[in-house]
This record gives structure tokens, sequence and C-alpha cells, in this order.
């Protein structure tokens, strides 16, 4: 009853408030928790004197339109609000980001000319644009000239015309060109020779490259320190001369490269600036290889660690990598279902700087080692245990008792109805307390 008259007294005293009275610092510090999407799609449209606020410099520090929420309200005010606040931005913005629907709403159309004017922005982001292609990007590079990061990621467009553009970007170092399905090796081959040294290539899915592209690619681009391996075409050959070629790799993802031999895995031996390994559906590759990954000297460095979908990963391998990486802040052994409960034991109590655990489809846990995970592992913030049948309910009842801001990850379908679904995402659910009840 107490709280029911707390709650009303708190929205009697909302609808009290009189917002065109507040002080504009006010205002200005309610809308610095908005996205420039909202200002400009929603506030402007409040009033005269919200719209003359979303012009205050203070709110456009950088110009993200990635978080579009509806349609556009009013499409020549929208596009006349946004061509006010490029002219009030344009030399001090170092960052522009896109979505699907603003990207294609920009550049599908003559108002594209607008973003032109961004000539000091060192960062584009335009993931998911229907539009971009070769000579869209012509058109940024000749206007756009700083670019050092630039995100292609599903632009389904983009080609291998489209990469000898790219690779005119004078400043460009991190290139993301995911899922751009067109791209083969001779769009690799332009990037590896450009003039310029770039620092971070990434390609998941990409899946028309072959040996020959990437290892042109890594001989003439040796300074890459995040790089993608991804696609069915790849063989040792590629991973062999990334690990001999990149000497500065701290970050490497190896996807989907089905045909990776005990080779590429003792290859990836003694790189000891390496901190983040994904290793995923290495399907041919021993159980010793692996364990003479984390076994070897000098001891890899490693805080972010994923090897997956592989049942070459057994308790062993899980105890050399307890030994191996105390540094650990990260670790996914999700599928690899020969794991049990003996050494992920062992897991939490060596690696005691582990934030991120997730075991999803570990189906011989029986989890007991939930009663003191969260007194082993004091920085756990995410566990995932979807698909672990063996693990009760009960248990992870208790440790949400004690931990009540851990995020926990379980499932919402059987474990024998995943491959009708592509997307396992989309069945992973959240549990808290309230479940419980």
């Amino acid at each position: 009853m107490a709280d029911s008259v707390s709650d009303r007294s708190i929205g009697e005293c909302a609808s009290d408030v009189d917002w065109m009275k507040l002080p504009s610092e006010l205002l200005l510090e309610i809308f610095s928790y908005l996205s420039p999407v909202t200002i400009l799609n929603v506030v402007a449209f409040v009033c005269r004197k919200f719209k003359s606020l979303t012009f205050h410099l203070s709110l456009w520090k950088e110009l993200d339109l990635t978080n579009w929420v509806g349609p556009i309200i009013n499409l020549d005010s929208f596009i006349e609000n946004l061509s006010s606040v490029i002219d009030l931005v344009s030399e001090n913005l170092r960052s522009l980001s896109f979505c699907q629907i603003t990207g294609n709403f920009v550049f599908g159309s003559d108002k594209r000319w607008l973003f032109y004017k961004f000539s000091n922005i060192v960062r584009l982001e335009l993931p998911e644009c229907d539009y971009i292609e070769a000579q869209i990007l012509e058109e940024i590079r000749c206007n756009c000239t700083k670019i050092e990061t630039l995100n292609l990621s599903r632009c389904s467009n983009v080609d291998d015309q489209a990469m000898q553009v790219v690779s005119k970007f004078e400043h460009l170092q991190i290139l993301n060109i995911s899922e751009c399905y067109q791209v083969t090796d001779e769009g690799v081959n332009f990037i590896a020779d450009m003039p310029c040294q770039i620092l971070q290539f990434l390609s998941y899915n990409v899946h028309q490259f072959s040996d020959r592209g990437i290892v042109n690619l890594v001989s003439k681009q040796t300074k890459i320190d995040f790089f993608v391996l991804s696609g069915d075409n790849l063989t040792d050959s590629s991973l062999i001369d990334a690990c001999h070629c990149l000497s500065n790799l701290k970050t490497f993802h190896i996807y989907n490269c089905k045909d990776l031999t005990d080779r590429s895995i003792y290859a990836l031996c003694g790189k000891v600036r390496l901190e983040c390994l994904y290793l995923q559906r290495a399907t041919i590759v021993s159980t010793q290889a692996i364990n003479h990954l984390f076994q070897d000297k000098p001891r890899l460095n490693l805080t972010d660690l994923s090897i997956s979908f592989t049942d070459a990963v057994v308790d062993e391998t899980v105890d050399a990598i307890s030994s191996g990486c105390p540094h650990l802040k990260s670790i996914d052994l999700k599928f690899c279902s020969k794991v049990t409960d003996k050494s992920i034991d062992k897991l939490i109590k060596s690696c005691r700087k582990l934030e991120v655990v997730c075991l999803h489809g570990l189906t011989n846990l029986e989890g007991d080692w939930l009663a003191e995970i969260d007194h082993h592992l004091p920085k756990l913030h995410c566990l995932g245990i979807a698909f672990c049948s063996g693990i009760s309910e009960e248990k992870v009842k208790y440790l949400l008792l004690r931990k009540p801001d851990l995020i926990v990850i379980k499932d919402r379908t059987p474990i024998d109805e995943l491959e009708q679904i592509r997307d396992t995402s989309r069945v992973l659910r959240k549990i808290t307390l309230n479940d419980f009840e």
C-alpha cells in the first residue's frame, strides 16, 4: 500500500513539472542522454524552444545515426534539421555512424552531399547500407580524406571494384568488410597493395577468399594486429603465413576454416603477443595439438579465449588452459561437448580474473561448482549455460540469490532442435530471480 502511494506521488509530481520553465542547461543535460536520431526525429518537433536547443554544440560531439526508432516524422523538416546540425558541427566532428535505415536514406538520395562536409572525420560506420558501392566510396574518399576507420560490413554491393577505391584511402588503419560476399581475392590484393599499413582487417563470412589472397595480404600488410580468417576455402597456408608475417598480432579470430589441421595449431605456439584467440569449428584438429598450444613455452598471454564447436577440447585441454592462461578475463567453450564438471571446477579456481564464462551446450555438466563460483570469480558478470540440461534450476536460483546482478544466459529451445535454427542467439534468454517466482 505504501509503495503504491509513493509511486502515485512521484507520478503526480512529474505531471506538475512545467518543462518549458526548466533552464536550458538542465534540458541540455537531459537531451545528452538521447541518441542523435531521437533528438533530430522527435525532440526537434516538440516546440520551438526544444528545436533551438537541438542545435547546441554540446550535443554533437559525434553523430551516431545507428539507433533508429520508427519512421521519419517529416522528411523535409528532418533534412532541414540535419543540414543545420551538419553546418554547425562539420568542422569538429570526428566520428559518423549510420545504420541500414539511415545509411540507405542518405546515400540513396542526392542528400548524401550534405555528409561530405565532414572533411575531418576519421571514423565512418556504414553497415548494411545497400547503396554503398565503388562510385559512392570514391565520393567519400575525395571529400573525407582523413578517414582511418571504415566499416562496410554487410554492404551488399561492395565488391572488388569497391576495394580498389578503398585501397586509395591514404590514412586507413581499420577496415571491416565482414559479409561483403562479392569481395574476392582480387579485392584483397588491392588492400594488400595499399600505400599505408592497416592495423585491423575484419572479414567474417567472406567466403570467396582463398589462400592465395590471404597469403599476399599478410606478406605485404605486416603491421596488422587484429586479423580475421574466415571461410571454407582457407587452409593451413593462410594461418601459418599469418603467424609468420604478423609479428604484432594481438587478436586473431579464426572462423569456419574447416580444413585447418594440427599444423595451424602448432604455428600459433609461441605467439606471446597474442591476447585474444578465437578458434571456431576447427573440426579436424587433434586434442594433442590444442593441448600443446597451452602447454608449450613461452606461454601465451591470453586474456580472451574462445575454442568452440569442436570435440577436440576435453577435460585435459581445459586443465591445460587453467594452468597456462591465469590472466584470462573471458573464456568461451560452447559446444565442446566432451568437457565435464571436473575441469570446469579447476578452471574457476585457477583463472580468478574471469569476467565472462560461456559454457553453452556442455551437456555433461551438472554444475556443482556453481555453489562457489561467485567466491572464486569475484569479477564474474556474465555466465552462459544454455543447453546445459544437467544443471538444475535450483542451482541457478541460489547463485542469483547470492549474486543478483549476474547475467545468466539460458535457452528457450531443446538442444535437439538446434539444427533447425540458423541463429542460436535467437533462442537465448537472460535468467533473473523473477523466473523462479
